[in-house]
C-alpha cells in the first residue's frame, strides 16, 4: 500500500503522558514521600526563622534597658532577680537555638547559614556595655525652712560602728559612701553552651519538620492532582 504523506499516525502529535492515557505523571511513592518532606520543611523553616528574628530584636531591646526594674523598687529581692543584661543574653541564646532549627529545616543550606550568621553573634562583642542606664537615687525628703537645726550631743559617727557593714548587708542596703563599680556584660557562650545551642536547634528543626509532615503530604497530593511532576521536588540542584 502507498503511504500517503499527509496521513497522520495515531498519537503522533500528543505528549507522551497523554498518549499513555493519563493526564498527570505516574504516581511514584518514593517521589511522593520525598516531595512531602521537602514541602513540610519549606513550610516550617520560615516560621522558625521569623521567631528567631523576633527574639533577637527582643533581646536587643531588653539589653538597652527596656522594662528594667530599678533595684530600689525590688528591695531585698534585688539579689535574687537577674539583671536585664542577663535576661537579654538568655533571650538571644533562645533566638540562636531557633536560628539553628530553621537552618536545619530549611532545604536551602545557604539561606539557613545566612540566618544563623545574622542571629548568633553576641550582643556585646567587645565586652562592654553600649549604654548603661543610670540608677536613680532615692529622692531626699524635703526639709521645711522654718525648722531650726537641732544639735544632738555627741552624735555617733558611722565610722565608729564596727557592725555597720554587717547590718547593711543583712538589711539589703548599700554601705554608706560605697560606690558601685561598672557592671560587666555577660560573657558569650562557651564551647559547651555553643554545642548545646546547636544540638538543641538541630533536634527542634527535625521535630518541627516531622510535625509539619501532614502539611507536606497534603501539599504534595494537591500538586500531584494538578498534574505537577513530584519527581522534580526535593532533588538537589
Amino acid at each position: 500500500m502507498i503511504d500517503f504523506p499527509k496521513k497522520r499516525k495515531p498519537d503522533s502529535g500528543k505528549p507522551k503522558i497523554w498518549a499513555e492515557g493519563g493526564q498527570r505523571p505516574p504516581f511514584d511513592l518514593r517521589a511522593f514521600g520525598r516531595a512531602s518532606l521537602f514541602l513540610g520543611r519549606s513550610g516550617v523553616a520560615p516560621l522558625l526563622g521569623w521567631a528567631a528574628g523576633s527574639f533577637r530584636r527582643i533581646a536587643v531591646t531588653v539589653a538597652a534597658g527596656a522594662g528594667r526594674i530599678p533595684e530600689a523598687k525590688l528591695g531585698r529581692a534585688a539579689r535574687f532577680v537577674p539583671s536585664h543584661q542577663r535576661v537579654a543574653a538568655w533571650v538571644k541564646n533562645l533566638a540562636a537555638v531557633l536560628a539553628h532549627a530553621s537552618a536545619t529545616a530549611d532545604p536551602d543550606v545557604k539561606r539557613g547559614n545566612s540566618l544563623v550568621a545574622r542571629i548568633e553573634p553576641h550582643l556585646w562583642p567587645d565586652g562592654t556595655l553600649p549604654e548603661v542606664m543610670p540608677v536613680e537615687p532615692d529622692p531626699a525628703p524635703a526639709v521645711p525652712e522654718a525648722i531650726e537645726p537641732v544639735v544632738l550631743p555627741e552624735p555617733m559617727q558611722l565610722d565608729d560602728d564596727p557592725l555597720l557593714s554587717i547590718r547593711d548587708d543583712l538589711d539589703g542596703r548599700k554601705p554608706a559612701g560605697g560606690v558601685k563599680g561598672p557592671v560587666a556584660p555577660p560573657s558569650p557562650p562557651g564551647p559547651v553552651a555553643t554545642a548545646a545551642i546547636q544540638v538543641s536547634g538541630y533536634l527542634i528543626g527535625w521535630v518541627s519538620s516531622l510535625i509539619a509532615l501532614p502539611y507536606g503530604l497534603a501539599h504534595a497530593l494537591w500538586k500531584h492532582i494538578k498534574g505537577e511532576d513530584l519527581r522534580k521536588l526535593g532533588l538537589p540542584d
